[in-house]
This record gives C-alpha cells, structure tokens and sequence, in this order.
C-alpha cells in the first residue's frame, strides 16, 4: 500500500528520536492520513516527542522509552550503536512491549514507524519507513544479516525516495533482496515549492544533530557571518528554547516553527546545512542552492554529502578551506 491509499483506519505513527529528522519528514505522511479520514495517534520520544506535541496539538500523542545513543568519538554514529549493541537491542524490546500497550489502549490496526525497530505488532500490519536499505560502513555487509532480520519484522519497507534511488543513492539498494515488499513513496518534505519569493538573506544555516558537533559548527559559522558585510540568518536547532536575537546583519532563530523556517528558507539564496538524509529531501524540495557539511564520523552523511557533490544536486563541503572557499 501506499499513504494515498490508506482510509478510515487507526493508525499509529512513531518517528524515531534521532535528531528531527525523522519526525519532521513524518509530517506531510501524518497529514495526508488525516485527510483521509483516518484516525491517527503518535507516539516518539525526547526532542521528536515535543517537535510532534507543538505541531500536532489536536492529536493524541504517547511518550516511548527514550533510546539514548551517543556518537563513538573515534567510531562515529555507526561505531557508537556497534558498541552498544547490547542497550540498542534493550531499547528495541522496551519499544515492543510500549507499542503493545498503545495497541491495547487505542485499538490500532496500522503501525507505520519511521526507523523505530521495535514499534510493529505480529498481528497488526506494521510498515516501516526507512532510506537506508544497507547499512554504508566498513563492517556493512558483515551487519547486513542482522540489520535486514530487523526490517524484515515488519509486513512492508517505505522508501522515501524515486525509484531510480536520486536522492539516497546505493543507500536505497540492499545487498540481498528483502522478503517483503520494498515501496517507494517519492521524497516526504514538510515543505513546498518556492517561487518567486524576494530573498532577504544570502546565506542561512541550519545546523542540527549531535554535540559536541551542533554547537562547535554554529559557532565557527556564526563567527564567519559577523565578517560578511551581507545579511545572513541561523537556525541553532535548540528544541526547547524560541528566542530570536538580531545582531547587525544576522539573524539567528532557536527554535523557529514550521512556517517561520519555511519562510526563512524561502528568502535566502543559500542554504547551509548538514547532509542529513531529511534536509537532503527538503532541500530538494525547494530546489535551493544547498552546502552540504557532513556530521564528522557520521559514515552515511559523509557519503550523501560526496554522492550529490558528485551529481551536482548540491555543494558538498569536507574542510573549513572548502567552507571559507564557497562561503565569502
């Protein structure tokens, strides 16, 4: 099936908590779903649990157990989860048995998770939304067994993507083939189209993800803004906080709305952002010219960035002379 589909049905949606990403690209499948008549209940955890609450105000909303992973300083995010294996498969069963409960509690007949392992049911249709097919890391294809044994709990994969994979690349390509069906549903954006909107600022950054990463790039580009003489705007990403500060020619924004970051996006020639795969999908939503930095040690932003580069979609950017030589 597909979301288009999909009507008079109670169904649960459950974004992992891994940056916003996933909750964010979540949107327009959770929208469409309301529209068709369906009832809907989500359920996340962390900052995708308030990003889902300040969004979706009118919809029941359950809290999940928290997965608390951290990035490998020497390993990166695939290291990281590699050496805790052990709290990841935890957090997976404490996911399992709270889908349970919602089940019970809500009567749900369609679970749709995006990367969350643990939210399905054997009993109830459960699909799961995921880009990554395989998993883009040296010790790849020796994780490959177990990775596609967790999709394949699932009764159906959505692939946000075309299916000539353009925007994920080999991502989107597993090295065996699955044992149920593989859609893809086309790139998910909470965005739309821009067009004939006068641009107020050259640049604007949004930069999210883990820390230490997040708060040293924003600082380094923050600096970097204060010498051009050209407006420039930055979204810091911060869940909890909705200041906004202006300091001469830039403007900075904590936690703005969906509408007030669509504006901003919409007003600015260039767009600076990490290589995450939901940021990939916005931007090429709005058809901007995009500089892509990848989180440090993450394996799959470093090969997004690199793959568009590549393909000329977007700009990719691996040192600061690569930054200072795009950014002047």
């Amino acid at each position: 099936m597909i979301p288009e589909e999909i009507r008079n049905r109670t169904i649960l949606v459950t974004p992992l908590n891994w940056g916003l990403g996933h909750a964010t690209r979540s949107y327009p499948i959770i929208k469409r779903l309301i529209s068709n008549n369906n009832r809907v209940i989500l359920a996340s955890d962390g900052g995708s649990l308030l990003w889902l609450k300040n969004e979706f105000k009118d919809l029941t909303i359950h809290s999940l157990p928290e997965l608390k992973m951290k990035y490998s300083k020497s390993r990166g995010a695939m290291g990281g989860i590699i050496l805790k294996l052990p709290h990841f498969l935890k957090s997976i069963k404490r996911d399992f048995k709270a889908i349970a409960r919602i089940i019970e509690k809500e009567n749900i007949d369609l679970i749709i998770s995006d990367n969350r392992y643990g939210a399905y049911s054997s009993g109830i249709h459960s699909i799961i939304i995921t880009h990554q097919l395989r998993i883009n890391h040296p010790l790849g294809k020796m994780l490959n067994l177990p990775f596609k044994n967790l999709i394949e709990k699932f009764d159906e994969v959505w692939v946000p993507d075309f299916d000539n994979n353009e925007l994920s690349g080999d991502l989107s390509k597993p090295y065996e083939k699955f044992s149920i069906p593989v859609i893809f549903i086309g790139p998910q954006s909470r965005f739309g189209e821009a067009k004939g909107i006068k641009k107020e600022f050259k640049y604007l950054s949004i930069v999210s993800g883990p820390e230490p990463h997040k708060s040293q790039l924003n600082q380094a580009i923050e600096a970097h803004f204060k010498k051009l003489d050209t407006e420039c705007a930055m979204v810091l990403g911060n869940a909890r906080d909705v200041e906004f500060v202006k300091k001469d020619k830039l403007a900075i924004w904590s936690n703005p709305s969906t509408s007030e970051l669509e504006s901003l996006i919409d007003k600015s020639e260039v767009v600076i952002c990490r290589s995450g795969y939901s940021s990939i999908m916005d931007m090429h939503i709005k058809q901007k010219r995009v500089l892509l930095i990848p989180t440090p040690g993450q394996p799959e932003q470093i090969y997004l960035a690199k793959h568009h580069d590549k393909s000329g979609l977007f700009t990719g950017v691996f040192t600061k002379k690569d930054f200072l030589d795009f950014v002047n």
